[in-house]
């Protein structure tokens, strides 16, 4: 894990409406080992797996992103959560695939985000008028009016979402240093629960003392 005077993610938490993939970056590297150039070689390959670039219409190019070779999967440990990690594996927390996924699409040019509710997270495509979003766990379109109310997700909130999801799987294995690493960094972000946030870093902190 990366000594704690080293804060990437703080700066990136620090910048308006960061990518989600970036915030994603950077707490993984501060967990653990990420390599940016083979990040950036994963990229190229999944851009390179999915032709967004001959796709004329919103509905294809979302309908390409689907054919990365990369799925969502159920459970998981906080290595399903963990950027260079999923890449690596070719699956992920949803959350987490949601977040590539769109960052493919971004990289290629395509007004793509991640969108969530309580049915999930997607991707979803700015200019498309039909109400369809990509399904991190298929790969395939499926009907947003199925889905109940979706909001589109800023990188804030996804890494919040990855945080909160990171801290109770660190715990359940006993690993209270990188729970706590992980409390520290949900400090950082920009929400109005900041006060929830620190209550649980400071009862985490009392379990280590």
């Amino acid at each position: 894990m990366r000594k704690a005077g080293a804060l990437p993610f703080r700066l990136h938490a620090s910048v308006t409406c960061p990518p989600p993939a970036n915030l994603a970056a950077s707490l993984a590297w501060e967990l653990g080992d990420l390599d940016a150039e083979r990040v950036e070689r994963a990229y190229d390959a999944l851009i390179a797996a999915t032709p967004v670039e001959v796709e004329r219409t919103a509905e294809g190019q979302l309908r390409a992103l689907g054919e990365a070779p990369l799925r969502a999967t159920r459970g998981g440990t906080a290595d399903a959560l963990l950027l260079d990690r999923a890449l690596e594996r070719g699956h992920g927390h949803p959350i987490l695939v949601a977040t590539i996924l769109a960052e493919v699409g971004r990289r290629a040019g395509l007004p793509v985000g991640v969108v969530a509710g309580a049915a999930g997270h997607f991707v979803a495509h700015q200019r498309l008028t039909e109400a369809l979003v990509l399904d991190p766990y298929t790969g395939q379109l499926t009907d947003a009016d199925e889905l109940g109310v979706l909001q589109w997700r800023c990188g804030h909130q996804v890494a919040a979402e990855l945080l909160d999801e990171l801290q109770p799987r660190y715990e359940r294995v006993g690993d209270l240093a990188r729970a706590l690493h992980v409390a520290r960094m949900r400090t950082t972000l920009p929400f109005e629960d900041t006060q929830d946030a620190e209550l649980r870093l400071r009862t985490l902190a009392a379990r280590l003392n």
